[in-house]
């Protein structure tokens, strides 16, 4: 069977209203007014075809039945017609017996009368109906009968007698079909509907990402056919509803069927009920409660926090799932060395079920952040360091935070192994201040407490080329520098490069070499 998509029509189907709501609520009507010529003339070709084929408003059957209420009464209208040039016959039939008969009686009247002088409002499903009020008859069969080639609003005329009767009635662009024996929807039916869908779905009716590890899978059983939608396709409109938009039944959707396949790849894990979907919100998708975006968001919320909370030991990674090889999940994440760090650490004490949207450290952390934060952090820092930094505040985010307690404590060790020093001079001071950023944060700080310092001393912009040269990053900022600076900075590198290398007594003699070297005349005063 060939599936060809369109949009779906919103302007004729509410998907957000239960289905059952939609269909077969009583409308709402506001007022009377007078008719336009366009629609009257509508009215009346629909009432001069009813006039002459009262079959026009009897389903195809699947099979003939002994007692069919339908066709009871159409035969009852096949007698109307007979006597429609009867004023008061037609005046009876409009006002009393099955209101079926009733609505076709109002309805052909209005081709005897030739004219439609006014009109009745209704707020429907579909939106505004314009209807002509004749005789004593429920509102939706009037509304149904006057509109018999329309697929949706049709149905209001069946309603009851499908639920009365059991039926399943399947309404289609140009004609309606009975299904005496449960679902059963032709072919055609099934055509138009999934026409209405507003995917793009191929002959199996799937969505182009036929990889993708999750979906929406609605399985239409009697006409044996699944619809398929991934997340990244997925809208706001509840297909499910619209596959049973044209259905009048007891229960619409009750052919249908509906699960969120989760499929990874890599090695398998025993997670079936982990993933099933929740009956609750099964049940809420099948009321119409819920478009198929909500519905697969809520259960892909609802599917981790059940794998989180199940106590086995799994790591997914994207779609990807590998078991319980702790070490292959952490060799696949991408981040900055104290990310993995604490990752490494935490996972080795704390083994759990990870699923992680992606292979950045900076998002598990982000995940694990809640709950997990004084744990992640202790990895990477001591109590004290992590006391000092709470002490000052800063809106961070959990890898910030994560680099940033990485960072502290380990200023704080190399600093414990180097001298401390009073009543530092500029050059000096300039000096300690770059050797220490590259000792705790590596090459790049060195570049950027350089470019911090925006000293116009000729001496404190040489000291920096000097260390920028030490590291490897002086020529790529060397446009930054007069020829000059640029000169007594290569001469001081050796000089800057020594003090890099050295902690405790060395540190303080390679210092204090790079100040004669640079001529400041500057003294240091250990503490």
């Amino acid at each position: 069977m060939e599936l060809s998509p369109t949009r779906v029509q919103t302007e004729r189907f509410n998907p957000f209203i239960s289905l059952e709501a939609n269909m077969r609520r009583r409308a709402r009507f506001r007022g009377i007014k007078r008719t336009s010529k366009t629609l009257e003339k509508d009215i009346l070709e629909r009432s001069r075809k009813l006039a002459k084929d009262p079959g026009l408003l009897m389903p195809h059957c699947a099979r003939e039945c002994r007692r069919c209420g339908i066709r009871k009464s159409v035969d009852k209208m096949y007698k109307v017609a007979e006597k429609q040039d009867d004023p008061r016959k037609l005046n009876h039939a409009m006002n009393w017996g099955d209101h079926m008969v009733r609505a076709y009686a109002a309805t052909v009247s209005l081709a005897e009368a030739g004219k439609v002088p006014y009109l009745a409002s209704g707020k429907t499903p579909m939106g505004d109906v314009s209807y002509a009020v004749r005789g004593k008859v429920e509102r939706d069969k009037l509304i149904g009968v006057q509109n018999y080639d329309h697929p949706e609003l049709r149905l209001l005329a069946y309603w009851k007698i499908a639920k009365r009767d059991n039926l399943h009635l399947y309404s289609m662009e140009d004609y309606l079909f009975c299904s005496p024996d449960g679902p059963r929807p032709p072919e055609q039916y099934v055509e138009e509907v999934i026409a209405l869908l507003p995917y793009d779905l191929d002959e199996e009716g799937r969505c182009p990402h036929k990889d993708a590890v999750e979906r929406l899978r609605i399985r239409w059983k009697s006409a044996d056919i699944s619809i398929e939608i991934c997340p990244d396709c997925a809208v706001d409109v509840n297909s499910m509803h619209i596959l049973a938009s044209r259905i009048a039944a007891n229960d619409p959707v009750d052919d249908f069927e509906v699960d969120v396949p989760f499929e990874l790849r890599g090695d398998g894990f025993d997670l079936e009920s982990e993933v099933k979907v929740d009956t609750d919100l099964a049940q809420r998708y099948r009321r119409g409660e819920l478009t198929d975006a909500a519905f697969i968001r809520e259960h892909a919320c609802e599917r981790l926090k059940r794998i989180r909370a199940s106590g086995k030991e799994i790591y997914i990674l994207g779609d990807v799932c590998l078991g319980q090889d702790r070490s292959s999940f952490l060799s696949r994440l991408r981040g900055g060395e104290a990310e993995i760090e604490a990752l490494t650490g935490f996972l080795s004490t704390h083994p759990m079920a990870i699923v992680s949207r992606s292979d950045h450290a900076a998002n598990l952390l982000a995940d694990l952040w809640p709950e997990h934060r004084d744990a992640l952090l202790s990895q990477v820092a001591s109590p004290e360091t992590l006391q000092k930094l709470a002490q000052n505040s800063r809106d961070l985010t959990p890898a910030q935070a994560i680099a940033e307690a990485k960072r502290a404590e380990l200023s704080k060790r190399i600093t414990a192994r180097l001298p401390n020093y009073t009543d530092m001079g500029p050059v000096a001071a300039h000096a300690d201040r770059l050797a220490k950023a590259f000792l705790t944060e590596g090459k790049d700080s060195v570049v950027r407490h350089a470019e911090k310092i925006k000293a116009s001393d000729h001496k404190l912009r040489s000291i920096s080329y000097a260390f920028m040269a030490a590291v490897g990053k002086g020529e790529s900022r060397s446009w930054q520098f007069t020829r000059e600076e640029r000169d007594f900075g290569e001469y001081l590198a050796p000089f800057a490069k020594k003090l890099l290398e050295e902690e405790g007594d060395g540190y303080h003699d390679a210092l204090q070499l790079l100040l004669q070297a640079s001529g400041s005349g500057e003294m240091l005063k250990r503490n």
